[in-house]
């Protein structure tokens, strides 16, 4: 029976490790990305959950990344030189870093009918208001209008304890609301607002 060389004797601990290196560094990664997407893009979990969820998934990816470091760091000592293998794991999560930014729903695209339902409300005979719904992927835990001609749509999934977020609706302008509210402009009538509740 041949003894095995002593090349491949050496070779193996550098094999065995690269191969769990990157199953560890793959599987995390790939858990932790599809978490982002999930949250990041609005399709799961409903919401406040979602900070849980992308928590999580940054978590992942920085267990990866330390897995990736320690492996491809005993690598380099072992072997005393690159191997490009070490680079799958750096433009793998780069490049799905990328899809968790661009599956983000965008305003513009949903603005019709945010539009729709903000003069629904304003015409409304009863009490202009809307509990729990979505517009696009899109969470509004509540969105109510006042006889100025604004209307505010709350984020189920920004809202925090006293501070409620949204986009709000204001044709003729924002409303002062006691100096509690900050806006962005978005564009047209529309803005993105914090507005601190006070009890």
């Amino acid at each position: 029976m041949r003894e095995p060389a002593k090349s491949d004797q050496k070779r193996a601990p550098g094999t065995l490790l690269r191969t769990a290196t990157f199953s560890v560094a793959a599987a995390a990664s790939g858990t932790g990305l599809v978490l982002l997407v999930l949250a990041w893009g609005h399709w799961w979990p409903s919401g406040t959950e979602w900070y849980l969820t992308a928590g999580i998934g940054i978590l992942l990816l920085m267990f990866a990344g330390l897995a990736w470091l320690v492996g491809a760091i005993v690598v380099l000592v072992r072997r005393r030189r690159f191997a490009w293998w070490m680079l799958a794991w750096p433009l793998v999560t780069v490049a799905g870093l990328a899809l968790v930014l661009l599956v983000r729903p965008e305003f513009e695209d949903a603005r019709p009918e945010f539009e729709e339902v903000a003069q629904e409300l304003l015409t409304a005979p009863g009490p202009p208001a809307l509990y729990n719904f979505k517009i696009g992927r899109f969470e509004i835990s509540s969105a109510y209008a006042f006889s100025d001609g604004t209307v505010y749509f709350v984020d189920l999934r920004t809202g925090m304890f006293t501070t409620e977020r949204g986009w709000l609706y204001a044709p003729g302008g924002v409303p002062d609301r006691d100096g509690r509210m900050t806006t962005v402009h978005l564009s047209g009538p529309w803005y993105r607002y914090t507005l601190l509740s006070t009890f």
